[in-house]
């Protein structure tokens, strides 16, 4: 009886060890997809956030780079193209989902405008030749005006489309316009974390990947968030194949040498009297400088030779106001000393 049951055991054990070896030998089997580490530094946007230049209340998630395109004065004057806000969002922001994971997400956003606006990262030391593949987890809050009472919970109404993608410079450039780059499929995202994928191969040791958002409506809030984002090597740069070497075959020696024909010599082409017409692209040029007019110098005459007068006369000097002066004092010496001198005289007659 109890070999019978072992015999039964063993039997109902039998397809489970068979079962678990299958499966182990088809996992086993299945090629593991090439797939690096994260490349982006600070996926998650967490700290540290940096304070923008000339902004106030404006910070990103270091090292991310935050761009925007300021419109022309008309359009900033009614409301378009204005340049957003940039600041951290906490998990425990209203209404408790502005962060998909850790403890902050990217937020950036203007009321009552538009804005055509984003985030990139260059990243460095990449395989040239490597397939790329960059994903983000992305939300919007979209609310047209607040007092119609749609946006209950801070959520969506009458939302303006936001034409939120992510990209790929596979050149590694920072115009977000280049005709290089690879986008994303374009998404709203309203009120909820939605996943953004694109793959690209990279033709330099530096790609850049782009966030990029434009709400067509100047609705009183509209409001992007940004959260975990990666960047990863999903396949190696292929391997350069070698040339196949050509065997040289002889060749036939020819029987008999057709006879050469004379070549009749070309004649001679005139030279344009006009350079080719070339195409350039028209550079801005600064306007010009003003005129500034240096005040041709004065010509002065020469200075007049000051020719000093020989001495005056005795009586000129003696007539004028000190000579008088010097005059009077030395009559008055003489009278002193005659008065004296009489004066004198009598006492020793006397």
């Amino acid at each position: 009886m109890q070999n019978l049951r072992s015999s039964d055991e063993a039997a109902l054990l039998l397809p489970r060890w068979f079962v678990v070896l299958l499966l182990v030998f088809l996992v086993g089997s299945i090629p593991a997809l090439a797939q690096g580490p994260n490349l982006i530094q600070n996926p998650s946007f967490e700290q540290p956030y940096v304070v923008l230049p000339n902004k106030e209340n404006c910070a990103i998630a270091a090292p991310w780079v935050a761009w925007w395109i300021e419109g022309s004065p008309e359009e900033v004057s009614k409301g378009y193209r204005l340049a957003p806000e940039y600041k951290a969002a906490f998990r425990s922001d209203y209404p408790g989902n502005r962060v998909r994971s850790g403890e902050l997400a990217q937020q950036y956003f203007h009321s009552f405008g538009n804005f055509q606006a984003g985030v990139l990262q260059q990243v460095h030391n990449i395989p040239v030749g490597a397939r790329l593949r960059f994903t983000l987890w992305g939300m919007t809050w979209s609310c047209d005006r607040e007092d119609k009472g749609n946006c209950g919970g801070a959520t969506s109404g009458d939302p303006s489309p936001m034409h939120f993608r992510i990209g790929i410079d596979p050149t590694g450039g920072t115009n977000v316009f280049s005709p290089n780059i690879v986008w994303s499929p374009e998404q709203n995202a309203y009120d909820a974390w939605h996943y953004f994928e694109v793959e690209a191969v990279a033709q330099n040791t530096t790609v850049t990947v782009f966030v990029y958002t434009y709400p067509d409506y100047r609705s009183q809030d509209n409001n992007v968030y940004l959260d975990d984002a990666s960047l990863v090597i999903i396949a190696p740069p292929p391997t350069p194949t070698k040339r196949p070497t050509n065997t040289p075959t002889a060749t036939p020696i020819p029987t008999s040498t057709p006879t050469a024909t004379a070549t009749p010599l070309p004649t001679n082409t005139p030279l344009p009297t006009c350079p080719p017409t070339m195409v350039v692209t028209a550079v801005p040029t600064c306007p010009p400088c003003p005129s500034i007019e240096v005040p041709k110098p004065v010509p002065t005459s020469p200075p007049t030779a000051t020719i000093t007068a020989p001495s005056a006369s005795l009586i000129t000097q003696l007539t004028s106001s000190d000579g008088l002066r010097i005059g009077f004092a030395g009559l008055a010496f003489v009278a002193t000393f005659v008065f004296g001198f009489v004066v004198g005289r009598n006492r020793r007659s006397s």
